[in-house]
């Protein structure tokens, strides 16, 4: 008897299974959303930090209720369209009724009976509830996206104390499964009928859940702790959507169908539309949490796939999967040709010097300098850590205070190279660019700010405060992914998006009114052009890439120097240019950007290489420095090595006149070494630290007698007017707000780093 009931259960869950795969395949675009919100929440980074900047928001009362808009739209739709899929809905759908249409009319065919099998009152019932269960499924990702986040940054709390995510999707995941079985179904729903007067409790249930997400979005002052607040918000939401979805059929009763699917679909397009206008116009995006405008664009997806598939079904062609196909092949097609990411060139008449003879300028343009100077005279070589706009924040206002501090005698008479990987070194470029163009003017730059409502107190803050994230997800997910499938159309891609959004930023904050020429747009080598032995000459800005065919290192150097032992093996970027395109080079914010390139949501720079006779042979790509060295380690101490032998050789009563100084300019990010890696993820383990180990062993051979590095720093949540009053800050609640990786920080993140500044001037004092 036994043996027979466990053979029947052991059938019953063949079908069960069975029947669950078949109706997941009808739901199969929710399942790719509801993955790639997975992917992106708790697995990249950049996109973990969004949650961050989501909670730090200064516009909190507009950021939080947009993205939970747009996260009920998404369960919204996931519940509701796989129903138009099913033959007796789609068969009566025209462009005139689809707007209203019910899509209900296959409950009409069911079979009623008592006596039904089982597996058709498996399919009926999961035809139902699937689609719910996956709505609730990506608002339970998305809440606890934000546990997984705090657990990430080390935020302990209540919730992370008592929750661990991992686990709590799993059951989550395991609840919902069982809600798919239909006689477990039945006695959850028998539980729940007991309450009494069901249907009040369930609407007072609904209005409080409303009034909870309110009231804790009203409580937030920007602290990490208050992202249990966004979690509870969050969790808030999935109870909403759960108890309305599973009792909907209490209130629809009450509610026109028409009005009710017409609002569903009418959201979804106006959400495809939207995602079309900012494709149109990038520059709005840049108004809208990245983190919104990353739903937004998957969502727009979502829509696009609805169509090709509903399309599909009114035609009997596969039209979702034959497009798909035909995208691949469109891709593999185009990719060979395409010129959409080429770097655009530009006309350059300077001549590059070898390192050596710059060098010996260099000194014999301070000669006089040295030899009067009382001390030794202090010579910098500054490597800046990459980690995106912390990054670049972090370097600029470093350089900001020295420059401030000597007023200008930082950059003029002591700072002999520049150099780091991605954010650190557009930071970097930055601020090279501001003073070399007060130099030229003979005057002195301004780095500090007029004080403001934000309470910021440097110019390179303001620069960052923008936001260079949100266009370049709307046109990775949008505007570039049809140019890569169709190759129609001119227009820039996310690149250039990217360094238009730098360019327009720096000239607003530095440049004088009417200004229209951008200084990064600028020529690389033109800042170097015109240098007489009788002008000191400036620093030397190197700038780093990796060749992304052979893992290269690449230099952007204004100076030749592959002949050079220090620096051998290093690639010559402008050298390899300039075979294929002589008196050619590249703008600065190009420079910058190809130093740069997040994984994905910047593309990598390519350029045509051609023969003897111009034609094309292949074309090199180029990527972010930080995949070989996230700190430019090596070309600082290939730079001392030569300026040294230069130093020797041919100024030998200075030697004892010059103390070489690295300045690191680096961030203090504590950690975890991991006790033991499993034998499968040991590989890409080892993979991934590889170069967090390459940036420390440069670090560690640079010294740490002039490193300052970063670390958030306790400051008061909210900046008060000036007509209130000077605050107190003992009489305020303190928060250190942990700094994101990405391309947009928070105002409060900003003033974290400039109270980080304040904590290390002493040692910068030092330097000079």
């Amino acid at each position: 008897m036994k043996r027979t009931k466990l053979l029947l259960f052991f059938q019953q869950f063949s079908i069960w299974f069975k029947i669950l795969l078949g109706e997941l395949m009808n739901n199969l675009i929710s399942l790719v959303l509801i993955l790639a919100v997975y992917l992106t929440l708790w697995h990249f980074p950049q996109t973990i930090d969004l949650l961050l900047i989501l909670n730090q928001a200064d516009a909190f009362f507009l950021e939080i209720p947009l993205y939970f808009v747009l996260l009920t739209a998404a369960a919204f739709l996931i519940w509701n369209i796989p129903k138009y899929f099913y033959y007796h809905n789609y068969k009566d759908i025209s462009l005139a009724n689809l707007i209203g249409f019910i899509p209900n009319q296959h409950y009409r065919f069911q079979n009623r009976s008592g006596f039904a099998s089982y597996s058709y009152i498996a399919r009926v019932h999961m035809r139902k509830v699937v689609p719910r269960i996956l709505g609730t499924l990506l608002l339970i990702i998305s809440a606890l996206s934000i546990l997984h986040a705090m657990k990430l940054f080390g935020l302990e709390n209540m919730y992370t104390s008592f929750l661990s995510p991992e686990v709590s999707l799993m059951i989550s995941i395991l609840f919902l499964l069982c809600l798919c079985e239909p006689r477990l179904y039945r006695r959850f729903q028998k539980m729940f009928l007991k309450l009494p007067r069901t249907d009040i409790v369930v609407l007072a249930v609904l209005i409080g859940l409303i009034v909870l997400m309110i009231s804790l979005g009203s409580l937030n002052t920007q602290a990490e702790k208050d992202l249990g607040k966004l979690f509870l918000s969050n969790s808030a939401l999935v109870l909403f959507f759960f108890l309305l979805s599973f009792n909907s059929y209490r209130f629809l009763k009450k509610f026109p169908n028409k009005k009710f699917y017409g609002a569903i679909l009418a959201a979804g397009f106006l959400i495809l539309l939207g995602f079309i206008v900012l494709n149109f116009i990038p520059d709005w995006a840049s108004m809208i949490n990245p983190l919104t405008v990353l739903i937004l664009s998957l969502l727009s997806l979502f829509m696009i796939s609805f169509i090709l598939i509903l399309i599909g079904k009114k035609i009997k062609l596969p039209l979702l999967s034959m497009s798909c196909f035909l995208c691949f092949l469109s891709t593999t097609f185009f990719t060979s040709s395409s010129t959409h990411y080429q770097l655009e060139l530009k006309d350059t008449e300077v001549k590059r010097k070898p390192m050596e003879a710059y060098f010996y300028q260099w000194i014999q343009s301070r000669e006089h300098l040295i030899q009067a100077h009382k001390e030794k005279f202090p010579v910098i070589i500054a490597s800046a850590e990459g980690g995106g706009s912390r990054a670049g924040l972090w370097s600029f206002l470093v350089h900001s205070y020295l420059y401030e501090k000597t007023k200008g005698k930082y950059f003029e008479e002591h700072l002999l190279s520049l150099t780091g990987a991605s954010g650190g070194s557009v930071g970097n470029a930055m601020f090279f660019a501001t003073s070399k163009e007060a130099s030229d003017e003979e005057k002195l730059a301004t780095f500090k700010a007029q004080e403001n409502m934000y309470g910021l107190k440097y110019k390179a803050s303001q620069v960052y405060k923008k936001n260079y994230l949100s266009a370049s997800i709307l046109s990775f997910l949008g505007r570039d992914l049809f140019k890569m499938i169709t190759s129609l159309f001119k227009f820039q891609n996310r690149g250039q998006l990217l360094e238009e959004q730098w360019k327009t930023s720096h000239r607003n904050y530095f440049s004088e009114e009417g200004i229209e020429n951008s200084l990064l747009g600028q020529e690389f080598l033109s800042f170097y052009k015109d240098i007489s032995s009788t002008i000191p000459a400036p620093p030397l800005l190197l700038i780093n890439t990796t060749h992304t065919q052979s893992g290269n290192y690449n230099v952007i150097s204004p100076v030749t120097y592959d002949h050079l032992r220090p620096l051998s093996g290093m690639n010559d970027f402008l050298g390899n240019l300039q075979y294929s395109y002589p008196d050619k080079s590249i703008a600065l914010s190009t420079a910058m950007r190809i130093n740069a390139s997040f994984p994905y949501v910047t593309p990598v720079g390519e350029i045509k290489q051609l023969d003897e006779e111009g034609n094309e042979v292949y074309t090199d790509q180029y990527a972010d420095a930080g995949y070989y060295d996230n700190i430019g380690g090596r070309v600082s101490k290939g730079v001392e090595e030569v300026f040294i032998t230069v130093l020797q050789k041919s100024f030998p009563s200075l030697v004892d006149k010059i103390e070489i100084k690295h300045l690191v300019i680096a961030h203090n990010e504590k950690r975890k070494a991991m006790k033991k890696a499993t034998q499968l993820s040991a590989p890409l383990t080892t993979l991934q630290n590889v170069r967090i180990g390459h940036t420390k062993e440069a670090m560690n051979k640079l010294g740490n007698s002039y490193a300052v590095t970063l670390t958030p720093q306790a400051i008061v949540p909210y900046i008060k007017k000036r007509s209130y009053g000077r605050h107190n800050e003992s009489d305020e609640r303190m928060i250190t707000p942990v700094l994101p990786v990405g391309r947009y920080l928070s105002t409060i993140a900003i003033r974290s780093m400039e109270a980080a500044l304040e904590r290390v001037k002493p040692k910068l004092d030092t330097i000079l």
